[in-house]
């Protein structure tokens, strides 16, 4: 159908930070299924060579003009992962590092070059493998500039190689923008004339993020609610304003999960296997949970589960007032994650209260996350704001009953249960409004409410776990926006 080019920073399985990585690692096989001629392009960490043994180099030495008195040049390298061919720009002094964006004390300081190089050698790839995209699909800051370098070649020659390639650049989370100084404009040769408000200019910086606005032909995001919300000042992180000027350009896509590698029916993590027909498993995983974590546990109580960054943004602060005074009932909470170091003090200093019904595990394991998942009767995810989110779509499809915001995808996703008539008509979650603790507690409440009722509660599982949430959607939603921006 059509020629498709996916720049990330990550993907999996190569490198991960968040769940930019699991989008790119699963919507090219997705696309690819739906007929599609699909590459993948992203930065050549070091650490892959070593992890990944059949990489192989097909190019090398490919030289890159940075600004007018420097360039620079990278290897190409590919791997065939499950069908998709994946290519990696390969220059180990901006890429070899052991970290991908930086270390605990903050950002690399030359980012800025690292991804400026990145998105120009986007382009040099391209042509160097000869794969001409009829859609550059760029995702996040890190590729944003790769849009305004191929408008400056498209305005350059009317014939150059890229002529007919579109470009669509899908914003995962607009908090994370790429804001860097003035001197990134000499640094790279961008003209002076692109650093106004209109374009490339934020507050006197430049912004790697409005750029992929500014000059891509499409722009989307991963849940329509987010598309939405990005257009207020309470959620656009100050790119409202131009994301407005854009409007007509901008849509979500929710984003879709693996069911190959989240599954309760073949998860090997989890003590017995189950699906929406037979959920008797779920009662065994739910046990062997509370026998690995507490001591002479009640089976019937109910399990509320979180697999979280510890941090704001995913409603940890209302969570942990919240959590004085939901503890005082007959439940478990069990928490994994890690994330800011206040909320982390603050959740131990829980703990030491109410120990005998809290298990907090200061860490990423996903063997522990997917016996959370399996074993929890419901999911806790009081985010602040949520692009997509992820991990309600894998508790959907564990039949563990999301409690949540109604915010981006979490929105989109959950079907909220205020009523035993929402059960009959497919409600699967319990959603609360306003961002504070009091509200989040009352739905809370709500959900443990339905869960007394096992007739209503079963019910309620089922409708989780026939959910649809699977990237064939997505990947339809995104063919005809590719269709729309190519032939437009």
């Amino acid at each position: 159908m059509f020629k498709l080019a996916i720049c990330s920073a990550e993907a999996v399985p190569f490198a991960k930070t968040g769940g930019l990585a699991d989008v790119t690692g699963s919507l090219p096989g997705a696309l690819k299924q739906a007929g599609n001629n699909t590459i993948v392009i992203m930065p050549g960490y070091e650490y892959i060579f070593s992890n990944f043994r059949n990489v192989i180099r097909i190019a090398e030495n490919i030289k890159v003009r940075i600004s007018a008195v420097k360039e620079d040049c990278f290897d190409i390298y590919k791997i065939n992962e499950k069908g998709i061919d994946y290519f990696f720009i390969r220059n180990p002094f901006y890429f070899g590092r052991e970290n991908l964006y930086g270390t605990p004390r903050g950002d690399y300081e030359d980012n800025n070059l690292r991804f400026g190089f990145f998105s120009r050698s986007i382009l040099e790839l391209l042509q160097s493998i000869d794969f001409k995209p009829d859609v550059l699909h760029l995702h996040d800051y890190h590729t944003g500039l790769c849009s305004f370098f191929l408008f400056i070649k498209k305005n350059i020659s009317k014939n150059c190689y890229f002529k007919n390639t579109k470009t669509v650049f899908t914003i995962h989370n607009i908090a994370y923008q790429g804001i860097f100084g003035q001197e990134t404009l000499e640094l790279l040769d961008i003209d002076r004339r692109h650093f106004n408000m209109n374009e490339l200019e934020f507050y006197g910086k430049i912004n790697y993020m409005k750029s992929g606005i500014v000059y891509s032909d499409k722009i989307t995001t991963v849940s329509p609610t987010y598309s939405r919300e990005i257009l207020t000042p309470e959620f656009g992180c100050r790119l409202e304003g131009i994301l407005h000027t854009r409007k007509e350009d901008l849509s979500g896509i929710i984003n879709g999960i693996d069911y190959e590698l989240w599954n309760p029916e073949k998860d090997r993590e989890i003590t017995e296997n189950y699906n929406s027909d037979s959920f008797s498993g779920k009662k065994m995983c739910k046990k062997a949970l509370l026998d690995k974590l507490f001591r002479k546990p009640e089976y019937s109580r109910p399990v509320l589960g979180i697999v979280s960054r510890l941090s704001e943004q995913k409603g940890i602060d209302i969570l942990i007032k919240v959590m004085k005074e939901i503890l005082k009932e007959d439940i478990y909470i069990i928490i994994l994650g890690t994330g800011d170091e206040k909320y982390m003090n603050m959740l131990k200093d829980i703990q030491k209260i109410f120990g005998d019904k809290i298990s907090l595990n200061i860490a990423f394991s996903d063997s522990l996350a997917r016996k959370i998942y399996a074993g929890s009767d419901i999911f806790l995810m009081p985010s602040k704001y949520e692009p997509c989110g992820l991990g309600q779509l894998i508790s959907l499809k564990y039949g563990t009953i999301p409690v949540a915001r109604r915010t981006g995808g979490l929105a989109d996703t959950i079907i909220d249960i205020m009523s035993e008539k929402d059960v009959g008509k497919g409600g699967q979650g319990f959603l609360f409004d306003d961002y504070d603790w009091k509200n989040l507690y009352c739905c809370i409440k709500r959900s443990l409410l339905f869960f007394k009722d096992s007739t209503i509660w079963s019910k309620i599982i089922n409708n989780a776990m026939k959910c649809d949430y699977s990237w064939e959607y997505s990947a339809e939603m995104y063919n005809d926006l590719f269709k729309s921006v190519v032939c437009r």
